[in-house]
């Protein structure tokens, strides 16, 4: 959060009804603008406390009404020339919520970088919009973490697009005359009161040089799984999702055939899994991973073997799967025990148990991790991490051995090392069991 004047905000009693002259839009209170008969309100901040939900009101009609970030222009062409403001800080406090914004000279604002259009769409979500070749876009869900939406278009009752989108994500589709029709996504808006999108319509005819059609033709074969859901991809070769992780960008798939898993790992968006039947080599990626406001998907990408490069796709076949709190036999005799997963998946508390003792380790993926056992040294590598609501695992590889002699003298000794990060999970524990209790 962007914010310097927020304590003296707070501190003082904020009137029913104000003048933008000093700045401040608090959510909800008109504020007539200076020497204009305009009133501009905050309709809402978001809960990242990043955005802020902005009208300009006429007479008591909405005559401006757009989803704005710090620095981002206000800009309105009103009866007496062009108005423009500039919104300095947005703010999500505990008793307060509010915008700040600034009176700019309009001829400072180089228009090309002006996003806001005074045709954009506001749609709230379960909210459908009409289109002039009668399809129908609808906002079916909103990203918990308000980075992503669930879109579909609608047609006669049928639906024709399907897609997790983020901010800047096209909508492309081909309309009944064969026409291609753009809409971008401008702004996803999960705020404390309302979860909206903005929408910006791409001007007939469509710039091929202003889309990536290669990406939205890409997008065709695209398909959508709620977790747990399974579909015969191929070959009597079924794929299921069995999770995603609180970070809302990975996710746990599997593979089987007859019943048997075949395949059962830890995939982030853009990774691909490989996977053969009548004799040649498949592949099928995960596009997008959605935590949402009611249902959690994923979006997978069927990918033609000749469109990617396989080597680059990693052999997940070695790879051993650590489930939380379950100890796993590693090279040497040793023992590894899952402990715990930070908040951001980025870093995981181990303990390694071999004959010599027991040591513990805070491990990330950047780097292997390593234990003497016996005579030898051994490396493993942190492949993935998956906090999920229900179960934590990580998934790791052997990497090599080598004799002990080599070892570094930090690796061999063995330390009863209380991981630096656990006393900040700890405070984040307690802080989301109070935030659970106040939202109750």
């Amino acid at each position: 959060m962007k914010i310097t004047f927020a304590a003296t905000l707070i501190l003082i009693a904020i009137p029913a009804a104000s003048t933008a002259s000093n700045g401040t839009l608090v959510v909800g209170v008109p504020a007539p603008l200076d020497a204009t008969d305009l009133t501009a309100i905050c309709m809402d901040i978001s809960r990242d406390g990043n955005a802020a939900w902005i009208e300009l009101e006429k007479g008591g009609e909405v005559q401006y009404s757009h989803i704005l970030k710090q620095g981002d222009p206000i800009v309105y062409e009103s009866d007496s020339g062009l108005l423009a403001y500039r919104i300095d800080a947005t703010f999500h406090g505990t008793q307060t919520n509010m915008a700040k914004i600034s009176s700019i000279d309009p001829s400072s604002i180089d228009q090309s970088v002006v996003k806001t259009r005074p045709d954009s769409i506001m749609l709230s979500m379960g909210e459908r919009w009409n289109g002039s070749d009668g399809t129908e876009i609808v906002h079916k869900m909103m990203g918990v973490n308000g980075a992503k939406a669930w879109i579909e278009l609608e047609k006669d009752g049928e639906v024709r697009y399907s897609h997790i989108l983020t901010e800047g994500d096209p909508i492309v589709y081909k309309n009944d005359s064969g026409e291609w029709v753009a809409y971008r996504i401008d702004a996803i808006f999960r705020g404390i009161a309302h979860d909206m999108i903005e929408l910006s319509p791409a001007d007939p005819p469509i710039d091929p040089s202003t889309i990536d059609f290669n990406y939205v033709q890409g997008l065709t074969d695209n398909f959508i799984l709620d977790v747990g859901d399974a579909r015969d991809i191929g070959g009597g070769t079924i794929l299921r999702c069995t999770g995603i992780d609180m970070s809302d960008s990975v996710a746990w798939i599997e593979l089987s055939r007859d019943g048997e898993v075949l395949y059962s790992h830890i995939l982030r968006e853009g990774e691909c899994a490989t996977y053969e039947y009548s004799g040649m080599l498949h592949a099928c990626a995960v596009h997008r991973v959605f935590t949402g406001v009611g249902r959690n998907l994923v979006e997978f990408s069927p990918v033609k073997i000749s469109d990617i490069d396989v080597a680059s796709v990693p052999d997940r076949s070695g790879y051993i799967m650590v489930g939380l709190g379950v100890p796993v036999e590693l090279s040497g005799g040793a023992k590894l025990l899952l402990k715990q997963i930070d908040l951001g998946g980025e870093a995981v508390w181990i303990e390694i148990i071999t004959d010599d003792g027991r040591f513990e380790k805070v491990i990330n993926e950047t780097s292997p991790f390593t234990y003497v056992a016996g005579d030898k040294n051994y490396v493993y590598a942190l492949e993935a991490a998956f906090a999920g609501k229900e179960k934590s695992v990580i998934e790791i590889s052997f990497v090599g051995s080598s004799p002990v002699a080599e070892t570094p003298v930090s690796d061999r000794t063995p330390t009863q090392a209380i991981p630096a990060f656990t006393a900040s999970a700890a405070i984040a524990g307690v802080l989301i069991v109070i935030y659970g209790r106040k939202r109750r």
